[in-house]
């Protein structure tokens, strides 16, 4: 796999995935993904079809049926993502414990790219709230942004620059917040603050991500050496009350949840995967 080594303000650098790289890391965890697979078991089946074995041939479509009916269900979806989310729950602004810094992870803005004129705050831009409020509320000192571009958008600046803009326009100002915006994956994130650590001394921080994000994360930082705390927010699973039949029923929301949920596992195991 090529690499390259990105240079970061205090002249420490990271390895980083080349495009290439980086693009089969995006593009192969698809052909495990719920939808993925499915259209790989329809192939399958056609390609049984042609061969004449009509039973397999229709065993391989049944089993694409049922994987997307299953995955795209609210139930298994909410039961995959809740089972990440509640390892780390979120505590109320108040009473999350003070650390130094507080640590944001990218992923969390789309690029003001054309016809854009602006940024676009996707689900997760819950993170940037909640380090806003932590930072006001006193809890921390300082707000370290992590956050690179994808090589492939035309124009694209390094999403933490972004979330630094934003930041300063919800009240933390310009000299508590530090970038590092070279960094395009999990793993890259903790090693891009560790570069800043050995730079600008911290005993303690909050790391600042999404529920269904922070297990994985957290093992990542903390693996890296850093002395980070769950600050937990995007809480997507709620308490819905007594489950009825359209819980069962597929849905795409549900499809996609149950994809997330995925690659937050498979991260787990490969630090390729974002």
């Amino acid at each position: 796999m090529t690499r390259r080594r990105d240079q970061l303000p205090d002249g420490a650098s990271i390895v980083t995935d080349s495009v290439a790289a980086l693009f089969l890391s995006k593009l192969l965890p698809l052909f495990i993904m719920p939808l993925g697979l499915a259209l790989l078991l329809v192939l399958l089946g056609v390609g049984l079809a042609l061969l004449r074995r009509p039973r397999s041939s229709a065993l391989s479509v049944a089993a694409s049926g049922a994987l997307l009916w299953v995955c795209g269900t609210p139930m298994f979806s909410d039961w995959a993502l809740a089972s990440l989310e509640r390892q780390h729950p979120p505590l109320a602004v108040q009473l999350t414990p003070s650390a130094d810094v507080a640590v944001v992870l990218g992923g969390a803005v789309g690029q003001p790219v054309p016809p854009r004129v602006t940024l676009d705050l996707s689900s997760s831009s819950d993170r940037i709230l909640h380090a806003a409020r932590l930072y006001r509320a006193g809890k921390v000192r300082r707000v370290l942004v992590t956050g690179g571009n994808i090589p492939w958008l035309p124009g694209a600046r390094p999403e933490a620059e972004i979330i630094r803009e934003l930041l300063i326009e919800w009240g933390v100002p310009a000299a508590a917040i530090e970038v590092a915006g070279a960094s395009r994956n999990t793993y890259e994130n903790a090693e891009e603050i560790r570069a800043i650590r050995a730079r600008v001394p911290f005993a303690s921080a909050l790391l600042v991500t999404s529920a269904s994000h922070m297990p994985r994360a957290l093992a990542v930082f903390r693996k890296a050496g850093l002395p980070v705390s769950p600050s937990t927010t995007d809480v997507e699973v709620v308490d819905g009350g007594a489950p009825t039949i359209l819980r069962w029923l597929p849905d795409a929301g549900a499809l996609d949840r149950t994809t997330r949920a995925l690659r937050e596992w498979i991260g787990g195991v490969s630090r390729d995967v974002v």
